[in-house]
């Protein structure tokens, strides 16, 4: 049987249905209190359907009146609208090798899958309609926004199928990798204009070209980045040795107090300036370390981002 931090299985994808209720504000639902202004709204535009007609009243917005309504009734008539709740969720998962990486836990592919899964089931429990595109190095698997009962389905198959993938194909370095940059154009016209995109990856590839679809895919929808990392530049011992495997080439180094800092200020100092990159994009960005809970990471950055996931 294949160890569950190394590729994650069909029962363990559909057994996060419960969990997925536990994310107290999901992100294609507002929560209690967001009209009072707690928090941002997430309706791109006007973001009403109208429901009914009723006589003016005294203090209404002149906006709302229907003049074709007053003008056949001869006295003024407003309409009355309820918020618009549903919102597309659409999901873009790396499953690349180099997201097939862990210290300790489950590998950094393992919980991309998962945190996918939890977004995918709680899309499920809101009826919002449901898209994603799960890739690899060579290929990508899109699934068009559609009801959840009818999306759920393919997209859990797909996060297994090219999880799975992963142990088998690995230690093989690729011949070549697809680029985060086609991904994002190849995703650009299957994502719905107000929708909610959460993307999850390690984004190591994140370049020029990924900045500017980036860009302009926050211009019409909503934007969380996922940020999947291992901690192991937190947890450097202070002396022994650190060995390393990349590319067919292997290599033992001492770890000394300087080259701890070094490592560890290094690391820091990449993942400070790809959120500070991925900020000034218009996108949120939340780090998940995979050796902590998932869950638990979820409801906290809810908790102290002041507004949805």
């Amino acid at each position: 049987m294949m160890d569950t931090a190394l590729a994650v299985t069909l029962p363990d994808l559909l057994a996060l249905a419960g969990a997925a209720q536990q994310l107290r504000n999901p992100p294609a639902q507002l929560p209690p209190g967001a009209m009072a202004g707690e928090r941002v709204s997430r309706q791109q535009g006007r973001g009403l359907n109208f429901d009914s007609l009723r006589r003016y009243q005294p203090g209404d917005d002149v906006r709302l009146i229907d003049w074709q309504a007053t003008a056949r009734l001869r006295t003024p008539w407003v309409r009355l609208y309820n918020e618009e709740r549903e919102r597309p969720v659409f999901l873009l998962v790396d499953q690349r090798l180099d997201m097939y990486f862990a210290t300790r836990g489950h590998t950094k592919s393992v919980a991309a899958a998962h945190l996918a899964a939890l977004l995918a089931w709680r899309s499920w429990h809101d009826g919002d309609r449901l898209g994603a595109a799960v890739f690899s190095d060579d290929s990508l698997r899109l699934q068009r926004c559609r009801s959840p009962k009818l999306a759920l389905a393919p997209c859990l198959n797909d996060l297994h199928q090219m999880n799975n993938q992963l142990p088998a194909r690995y230690p093989q370095e690729p011949a070549s990798s697809l680029p985060l940059h086609q991904v994002l154009q190849r995703i650009r016209a299957q994502v719905p204009a107000g929708s909610w995109l959460a993307l999850i990856s390690d984004f190591h590839d994140l370049d020029a070209q990924s900045d500017a679809l980036l860009a302009a895919l926050a211009r019409r929808c909503d934007i969380t980045a996922f940020v999947l990392l291992d901690d192991l530049h937190l947890r450097l011992p202070h002396q022994g040795y650190l060995a390393a495997h990349y590319q067919h080439q292997h290599v033992t180094l001492p770890l000394s107090p300087a080259l701890r800092q070094q490592i560890s200020e290094r690391v820091t100092a990449r993942l400070a300036q790809q959120q500070t990159r991925l900020l000034r994009l218009g996108i949120r960005v939340q780090h998940i370390v995979v050796s902590e809970p998932l869950l638990r990471q979820l409801t906290q950055g809810d908790e102290h981002a002041g507004k949805r996931l």
